[in-house]
Parts: C-alpha cells; structure tokens; sequence
C-alpha cells in the first residue's frame, strides 16, 4: 500500500468502495438523475481506462469496488470489467443499476461470479409512484429484482426519498419485505440539488419538517424489523439520536476520506451527484487526487458553520465531520436530484 497517502485515508480506503460511472447512457428518462444533470452529450468510459482505475486502486489498497451510471448493462464491456476487477484481487463489486435489463441471461452472469457481486436495484415506490417518476416501468425493475433474486444474487433496493415518498413509506416497506425477504436493505437516498438537472423537482425537496418524519419513520421501521438506511447522510442518524429513536444505522457521509469516483467524462469527484472536480484521471491520478491539500480539506472535519451548534458533539459522534453539503439546504425554490 502506498506510503504516500496520509495514513488515515489509507486506514478508509481499506473499507470503501472505488467508484467508476462507466456511462451516462441510460434506457429511463428520469426527472431527478443527477448522472445526466448539466451534460448535453452522453458519455461512455474506455475498458481499459476502467481497468488502469482499477489496477491504481487496487495497489493503494481499494479492495471494494463500485460500478454506476447512467444503467452499467448498456455498456458492453461489463461482465468483462468485473471479470478481471475480480482476478485483481477485489472482495467485492456493487453494481446500481434500474434493474430493467436484467434477463435471465444477465442474472447468470452476474451469478457465475459466485457471490462477489451484488446490485442495487432502484424502485421509487409503489408502483403509482414509481411509474409516474421513472416512466412506467415498475413491472419490468420488479422482474429484474425477481430473477437477480432467484439466481442468489444479494440484492437492495434504492428509492430515492422526497414528499410523495413519506406517506407511502411503511407501505412500500412492507411491500419489499414482505414480497422479497431476500432483500439486504431498502436504502433512502435523499433527493437533492443538481446544477442542470432536466425537470424542476422544487415540490419533492424535503423540508427540515420532511426530513426530520422521514428519521422517524425510519427509526420506527426498523424497530418493527424492516432493515432501511439513509445512504451517506450522518444527519439522519445524529437527528435519530436527538429525538430518542435511536434505530437507525449510522452511515457514512457522503464527503468522506478515500471516498472517490471517476466519472464516464474521465472527471475525479468526491461522489457521484457532485460535479466539482479534482481534475481528470490519468496515470497517477488516484494517488495524486487522495494526497492532495484540496482532497484533505474537502473530506475533514469543518466546524466553522456549527461552532455554535448545540448538537455539534452529537454528530460528531455519529460521523458527521461537516455541515450538510449546499445540494442537501432544505427548502426554497431550486433545481433538485437523486439517484
């Protein structure tokens, strides 16, 4: 492992996930995708540029690794990518996908991989909900969750969370535990402001008020036995802890130390829904990006906003170093995203 890197992103890398977006091309039409927000033209990541990702980070030490879009089964050199990330020497491949494309022949695929692959699959709701943000294609997400399933591969849901998601949360909750126990987590992905982004969501964006039901109604979910995380916002976790729900799983933040993505356009970024850049990947990249004094800044602790915060402590010891990022503000008229 590369002495280069300050020792406490190395000590992270070792749990994370390196994270590729192999391309924007996707088969939905989503208002809220983030992946395509502020792009006018579509992009496709090289093989070989995924594999040198690959190689980089496994010698600093990335033993997970993540494969986004855009939908990852429209690019055709998947099966050969995750292939040798395998042969490499990686645990692990999470791959977030629609879960539309999912065949039979793609499920064996995935399956032949012998447990070292798992998905995320997203489904925005009921499917009322569902085909009315995604474009009507809740039976065909439903059947790729089915046959991903039945093939054993490990499989959780992402659903991203605004108003109309609230009421219909314990129901949907019930609905993907009850139809399919195999499922590891329902996973909430706050929805959020993207510069760009192809439709107005203002209305869905959640309100401190929102948020604060969604915490609860998680808590309460998972006190009942449902498993459900908000993904990478430690807030949700802290404010749990404030209001004496304690249920819900810490996580980790979005910004975090050996957090990292390369994007299809060959972009280096904290996360997948943030466009400032690092600057774009080439041989060394990875080390350069994760040792530098602007990597160091981005990923540490910032009181500066919270000094006064009587709730600092709390999250602080639930893993929140920062204020919420500016595309996570509540409220107002603005340009919103998810996943």
């Amino acid at each position: 492992m590369n002495s280069a890197l300050p020792e406490h992103i190395r000590a992270s890398i070792e749990k994370d996930l390196l994270s590729v977006e192999v391309s924007t091309r996707c088969n939905s039409s989503c208002g809220h995708c983030f992946a395509r927000a502020g792009r006018d033209a579509a992009f496709d990541m090289t093989l070989e540029t995924a594999l040198a990702i690959a190689g980089e980070g496994r010698d600093l030490g990335y033993r997970n690794f993540h494969i986004t879009g855009g939908e990852p089964l429209l690019w055709t050199p998947l099966f050969d990518l995750i292939g040798q990330v395998l042969a490499m020497g990686y645990e692990s491949v999470l791959i977030n996908t629609n879960g539309t494309l999912l065949t039979a022949d793609a499920a064996e695929g995935l399956a032949g991989f012998e447990g070292r692959v798992t998905l995320s699959i997203s489904l925005q709701g009921p499917e009322e909900l569902h085909d009315r943000v995604r474009g009507g294609s809740f039976g065909a997400a439903r059947a790729g969750l089915e046959r991903a399933l039945a093939a054993g591969i490990g499989v959780c849901v992402f659903t991203a969370a605004g108003k109309s998601l609230l009421p219909e949360l314990p129901r949907f909750a019930e609905f993907i535990f009850t139809e399919y126990p195999a499922v590891t987590e329902l996973t909430l992905i706050q929805l959020v402001r993207v510069h760009g982004d192809a439709l107005d969501l203002s209305a869905e964006l959640l309100s401190p008020e929102d948020f604060l039901s969604l915490v609860r109604m998680t808590a309460l979910l998972n006190l009942y036995g449902y498993r459900i995380t908000v993904l990478q916002n430690p807030l949700a976790t802290a404010a749990s802890r404030a209001m004496g729900m304690p249920w819900v799983a810490p996580a980790l933040p979005l910004h975090r130390g050996g957090g990292v993505i390369v994007m299809a356009d060959g972009s280096i970024t904290l996360a997948h829904s943030t466009r400032e850049s690092f600057g774009t990947y080439g041989k060394g990249a990875l080390e350069r990006v994760l040792a530098s004094v602007d990597y160091q800044k981005a990923v540490g602790p910032d009181d500066g906003a919270c000094g006064g915060c009587r709730f600092m402590a709390l999250c602080r010891e639930n893993g929140m170093l920062r204020p919420s990022e500016w595309f996570r503000s509540m409220g107002g008229r603005v340009s919103s995203a998810g996943t």
